[in-house]
């Protein structure tokens, strides 16, 4: 159920005449400015860092054999370079 800026200040004049203005303030200053299904919970965080932490590896063995590869290429063009030139 989406909640909206206008249904909280509907339940907050509710609470307010309910339990009174000092208690009704302080039931909605403890709940979340978004809906509870928004909110992520330190294990959602831990998981995604793990998630982090694996994807940068895997960047990190990528960068290295994209670096590996151009080396190679770079040797390559280097040895038919002194075949061209020591051809002439």
């Amino acid at each position: 159920m989406h909640i909206t800026e206008a249904d909280r200040i509907d339940m907050l004049a509710e609470l307010r005449r309910c339990h009174g203005e000092r208690v009704g303030d302080i039931i909605v200053a403890h709940l979340p400015p978004v809906g509870w299904g928004d909110i992520a919970r330190q294990a959602d965080i831990a998981r995604l860092e793990v998630d982090i932490a694996r994807l940068e590896h895997r960047v990190d063995r990528l960068v290295t054999a994209v670096w590996a590869a151009g080396a190679m290429i770079f040797s390559g063009f280097a040895g038919l370079y002194a075949l061209v030139i020591t051809s002439l």
